[in-house]
């Protein structure tokens, strides 16, 4: 009798060229497992169109499938459409390599385009056909965006114990929406020692870039920051353990060849514990570990060690959250520090790191007290010769999606209570919409978000560096889904022996 699987979890991919699994499945895949379970995860759902995803059904759903659950984490950034009004997600649009070698835009026969115009029930109706039992689950942080996505059970949060409890209280009658543990409690379940693993079914190429969790909190809390796990201060408490961080990359790399990561936690160098911890993990592998992460400048500011102790990690790319270097405006954002002190730390660690580390940061614009002008100083600023962001900066409009009745996730300090920050949005059918009247000449979100498309497409225009300068190209080795990873998957899916281990 042919086997098949308990899970099957369905995500996509973030934006070329930085794609990487959808972590969430693979973290909640091999969480499942762990609870014996047996879980096929299904990536790059943007190429996936309704044949595959008939085959797929075909051999791998039983009579024992309980569940599949589909990730929304990536599908916004993947539409092939703009329709949020976020100019900026159209600029995400992933393309893939054609057969002929040519680049196409997302399929629009695929999962995620249906998903995001609304016609996902078919989808649906043959997962139903082969097993009625079989529980719909979606999640994923993008969850209010598909309100209307055919699913029996939205999941709001991290994931980890209301998708076991789902799969182990099968006659327990659940809300439509599960958030009875939207942190999945680290301490509860033992998130410290827990570990992601792939799979042969995942194909995983040796020069992939995979997830990798080594805190899962952040001991900040910015207003608009709608992570779950923020203003949290014991980093004994959400800070994985060396041996267990060390194994699995230790793992990948001999199952994989896996030597590059994106770090995932909200704040890389939130701690010196943490750095030193990842240098000693990099000093022990036996291969050169380059990783991706977050970082703040103003705490390496005030942690001036950071500046050789951050290389030592394996460092080869960040992402710095800017957000602002006007004085009233960083101080709403949470970066209080100032302009000139931050400045002299990117300054710091140009001549510190040269060009062994890739530099990109970010700028909001239509934060209160801000101008136009101001913002424009700031985006000649990135364009100097001498500016210390050797890769990219980019602008991007405040975004809002406030709380309001329907939604399932609660969101940051501002879209709870955007009224208490000097924002109020019109049109609650356009959440984003929103207005202010702070006495600047940025009075509402299309009015920043346009600034935004402009400065970016100047300061592009200019300083847009590229990774492989550091010989630390993100994109991944797959190029052409369908014939690089559905097409032996279902092969592999034909002759179907689960051997997860």
């Amino acid at each position: 009798m042919r086997k098949t699987f308990d899970v099957i979890m369905v995500t996509d991919t973030a934006t070329h060229p930085n794609w990487s699994r959808g972590y969430g499945a693979h973290r909640l895949a091999s969480h499942m497992r762990s609870h014996g379970f047996s879980v096929l995860v299904i990536d790059f759902s943007s190429a996936m169109n309704f044949d595959i995803w008939k085959q797929i059904c075909n051999y791998a759903i039983g009579e024992n499938t309980q569940m599949i659950g589909f990730s929304t984490t990536w599908w916004p950034y993947r539409n092939p459409f703009d329709n949020s009004d976020t100019p900026n997600f159209r600029r995400c649009n992933v393309e893939w390599q054609t057969e002929t070698g040519e680049n196409d835009d997302i399929d629009p026969t695929s999962l995620t385009y249906h998903a995001a115009t609304g016609k996902a029930k078919p989808w649906i109706d043959i997962i139903k056909e082969k097993n009625k039992k079989i529980k719909v689950v979606i999640g994923g942080p993008k969850i209010d965006y598909y309100k209307d996505f055919p699913a029996d059970y939205f999941i709001n949060g991290l994931g980890e114990n209301q998708i076991l409890d789902l799969l182990t209280q099968p006659k327990r009658i659940w809300p439509k929406v599960l958030e009875h543990d939207i942190n999945s409690n680290a301490r509860e379940w033992g998130w410290r020692e827990s570990t992601t693993v792939y799979t042969d079914f995942d194909q995983i190429k040796p020069n992939e870039i995979l997830t990798l969790e080594i805190a899962r909190g952040c001991k900040f809390k910015c207003s608009f920051c709608s992570f779950p796990l923020i203003g949290q201060k014991d980093i004994a408490s959400y800070l994985k353990t060396e041996e267990t961080i060390y194994q699995e990359m230790l793992d990948n790399y001999n199952k994989w060849g896996t030597t590059r990561y994106f770090i995932a936690d909200d704040t890389f160098n939130d701690s010196i514990e943490k750095l030193e911890m990842v240098a000693r993990i990099k000093s022990k592998l036996p291969f050169d570990l380059k990783i991706k992460a977050y970082i703040r400048i103003d705490v390496i500011a005030t942690q001036r060690e950071q500046l050789t102790l951050l290389p030592k990690t394996g460092l080869a790319s960040c992402f710095i959250g800017i957000e602002s270097f006007h004085p009233e405006a960083s101080k709403f954002a949470g970066k209080g520090m100032s302009a000139d002190k931050r400045k002299k730390v990117l300054y710091d660690i140009r001549d510190t790191w040269g060009d062994s580390v890739s530099l990109n940061a970010g700028y909001i614009v239509g934060l209160p007290g801000e101008d136009e002008a101001f913002v424009r100083e700031q985006a000649k600023w990135f364009m100097q010769k001498d500016c210390p962001i050797n890769y990219a900066a980019s602008f991007i409009g405040l975004v809002i999606n406030p709380y309001r009745p329907g939604s399932y996730i609660a969101g940051s300090e501002i879209d709870r209570n955007p009224e208490a920050f000097g924002y109020t949005i019109p049109d609650m059918s356009k959440p984003n919409h929103w207005i202010k009247n702070d006495g600047t000449d940025i009075t509402s979100y299309m009015q920043a978000q346009n600034l935004a498309n402009e400065l970016n497409r100047q300061v592009w225009a200019v300083n847009r560096g590229e990774e492989d300068n550091v010989d630390y190209k993100i994109a991944g080795s797959i190029q052409d889904p369908k014939n690089e990873y559905f097409i032996p998957l279902i092969e592999m899916l034909k002759s179907l022996d689960i051997n997860q281990n």
